[in-house]
């Protein structure tokens, strides 16, 4: 007798999975296959899923990552660094320093965990910690530091925000040979009734830190003292706030523009804020999990990646918001996006980083799906190619390519390698 969704099978890894888990993990492993994924986006493997990054500038970025490691990864090697920052759970974010706050001519970073610590470290020296700041009581889940200050907030699953203070001069943080153990000097608590998320501060001053989670509220405080922030109008009773009801689920992710905010969020929804009125701006509705929002308000878009891995562009600067490219590349849900100069990066469960220019995706004219000319040309070959074989099969034939073909096919992909 057999039972309806269960998968029977010898197999060790189908053990405990069921029929519809099963298939879409072969699904998944059939993308991973594909050669125009392989190419799309240039991207860099990492070690381990990657849960979060951030770029250190036009050559480094800095990956938080699933195996309890947060890396170090050069961008135009496209490798990851063997030295790691070591964790005993789950790196769900990264964060790094201004510019202006270093150690030894060295850039300073952060990585939040699961084991409810932030480790403070150097990027050209990862496996010392320089400073570990404690106080969450559970997993640590968001970073965010001041562009100017050397203040850091975390958000965390015990429904707080803790505020830090690192040493005012990053000097200071090497002078010892063990780790400066960092207290938090504001705790947030007693407003949001959910784990956070995700977290934000404005792009005019700074001075407002904007936070969201699962219990889908939008909550601003002030980034010196932790205070909630006033607000004026009828829109709002004493504090600003966006309560649950617009968004009906968990908010993933946050980003802010000069005077707007836009959210991400399981519901399948993206939503633009007017941050003086605290009223939606705008909707932009998606078929899944809205998993990471970008705005580019330079050129008039918003991208967003989804829980199945794609990426959307969405116009939006016309009075009617539309996708006017999508992006297949990732084979597993988008966890990060960021900007940097011409070009935005998406990160993926898939284990990759990927990036594109975005002149090139915006401007793109060859339909709804970008494709770049080189890689179009190896897809129209590839499906030639699987063409053939399909018409093989229909005529008994073995369904193999030949070695002539493999080889063909091996110097397309090695041609598409050398561009």
């Amino acid at each position: 007798m057999s039972i309806p969704g269960a998968n029977v099978s010898s197999e060790r890894r189908n053990f405990f999975m069921s029929s519809a888990q099963l298939e879409a993990l072969e699904k998944k492993e059939a993308l991973e296959q594909d050669p125009i994924r392989q190419k799309l986006g240039s991207p860099l493997r990492a070690p381990a899923r990657i849960l979060g990054f951030e770029l250190c500038d036009d050559d480094t970025a800095v990956f938080a990552l699933a195996n309890y490691q947060a890396r170090v990864a050069d961008l135009k090697t496209g490798e990851c660094k063997k030295a790691a920052v070591k964790h005993t759970g789950p790196v769900t974010a990264v964060a790094v320093m201004p510019d202006s706050y270093k150690a030894s001519s060295s850039r300073i970073a952060l990585s939040a965990s699961w084991d409810k610590t932030v480790k403070v470290w150097s990027v050209n020296n990862p496996q010392r910690t320089l400073a570990v700041l404690s106080g969450h009581s559970d997993f640590v889940k968001c970073l965010v530091v001041h562009p100017t200050l050397p203040f850091v907030y975390t958000g965390s699953s015990d429904k707080t925000i803790l505020f830090w203070k690192l040493p005012q001069s990053a000097e200071e943080l090497s002078e010892s040979s063990e780790p400066m153990v960092i207290r938090p000097f504001k705790t947030v608590k007693g407003r949001h009734t959910g784990q956070i998320y995700t977290m934000c501060l404005d792009r005019e001053t700074a001075g407002v830190l904007f936070s969201a989670g699962s219990d889908a509220s939008i909550r601003a405080w002030s980034a010196m003292d932790g205070s909630p922030r006033v607000a004026d109008g009828a829109a709002f009773d004493g504090e600003w706030v966006v309560p649950r009801g617009q968004h009906k689920t968990n908010i993933s992710d946050i980003k802010c523009t000069e005077g707007g905010l836009w959210t991400a969020s399981a519901d399948k929804t993206v939503i633009s804020w007017d941050i003086e009125t605290g009223k939606a701006d705008m909707v932009l509705e998606h078929s899944t999990t809205v998993t990471a929002v970008l705005p580019i308000p330079q050129v008039g878009v918003v991208v967003t990646g989804v829980r199945d891995g794609a990426i959307y562009i969405w116009r939006v600067n016309d009075g009617s918001p539309r996708i006017i490219r999508e992006i297949n590349a990732h084979t597993d849900d988008v966890t990060c996006l960021r900007i940097a100069g011409r070009c935005f990066y998406s990160s993926s469960l898939d284990e990759t980083l990927r990036v594109w220019a975005i002149e090139d995706v915006v401007g793109f004219s060859g339909g709804l799906e970008y494709m770049p000319a080189e890689l179009a040309a190896l897809k129209a070959q590839v499906a030639e190619k699987s063409s053939a074989t399909s018409l093989d099969k229909l005529g008994g034939s073995a369904s193999v390519l030949t070695e002539e073909e493999e080889r063909e096919l091996a110097e397309l992909m090695s041609d598409i390698d050398d561009m």
